[in-house]
């Protein structure tokens, strides 16, 4: 299997490449990355071929989003599929009152869980300005699963 090699993404219609990068490194999973190395990541998947990028809020407090907005903003858009994720939304908050646990030096922002639907419109767009981006291509709900909500779940699927 080549990483570039492009295949249908079950039945959404979109053509993605056989490999994606997944971004929770980026926002410093159990240990920091800088933005140098973060950039260089990015720019290493991009020349083998991958041009399947998987972000979400919750990678770092938005940190993932913002590095990789910065790595993609001026490749053509058209390139490359982009995916993120709704159920958390972020909201600025002093770093002394944050758990960032597992994340280290996170973005600013706290978390809430919120599948509503302007919970969902407010991720979605959040995640668009972290990103910089006009678009992206798939949306995933994250965490919407009885490992994060136990007995509740079903009331958060709901």
């Amino acid at each position: 299997m080549k990483a570039a090699e492009k295949r249908s993404f079950g039945r959404s219609g979109v053509d993605v490449t056989a490999f994606a990068l997944g971004t929770a490194p980026l926002g410093n999973f159990l240990r920091e990355v800088d933005e140098d190395a973060a950039q260089h990541m990015i720019a290493r998947a991009w020349d083998h071929g991958i041009h399947l990028f998987d972000a979400a809020p919750m990678y770092g407090h938005g940190l993932a989003e913002l590095h990789l907005g910065q790595a993609l903003r001026w490749k053509d858009r058209d390139d490359y599929v982009l995916t993120t994720k709704v159920g958390r939304v972020l909201h600025p908050q002093a770093r002394s009152r944050i758990d960032f646990t597992p994340w280290n030096n996170a973005a600013a922002n706290s978390m809430a869980f919120d599948y509503t639907y302007d919970g969902t419109m407010r991720a979605f767009e959040d995640s668009l300005q972290r990103l910089a981006l006009e678009r992206v291509d798939l949306v995933f709900i994250h965490d919407i699963d009885r490992f994060t909500h136990g007995d509740t779940q079903p009331e958060y699927f709901r």
